[in-house]
């Protein structure tokens, strides 16, 4: 948008640029793209002034997303053949050493085995 900047006196356009606080934007605000100088806002609220979170209005501070656990790491996936001792991988098949099968590494049965370190 043509305004005419208040430093310069020169009739240019003016740049919108985010302002962030960490990884948060907080605001935006307007730049002069002869002299950089920053430009004062319509609203007269300064860009560094925080937006309220309408979650936090409506439920309290503690309001947000709650984490979902998917899986039970050490219950469902304890026991696959991926991490069973008899686990042969190789470049075209996946194939369990114990019953001469092809497995995949997703698969279990009741002789799993825990791969032992080193």
């Amino acid at each position: 948008m043509l305004k005419f900047c208040s430093v310069c006196g020169e009739e240019t356009l003016f740049v919108g640029e985010a302002v962030y606080e960490g990884f948060s934007k907080t605001g935006e605000v307007q730049r002069c793209t002869v002299c950089g100088t920053e430009a004062a806002s319509e609203s007269g609220a300064s860009a560094k002034t925080k937006k309220p979170d309408p979650l936090a209005a409506l439920f309290g501070d503690d309001a947000g997303p709650e984490r979902v656990e998917v899986f039970d790491v050490e219950g469902e996936t304890a026991r696959l053949c991926r991490k069973c001792a008899h686990y042969v991988l190789h470049p075209f098949t996946q194939r369990c050493g114990l019953h001469d099968r092809e497995v995949s590494a997703t698969d279990s049965c009741a002789q799993f085995t825990a791969k032992t370190e080193g």
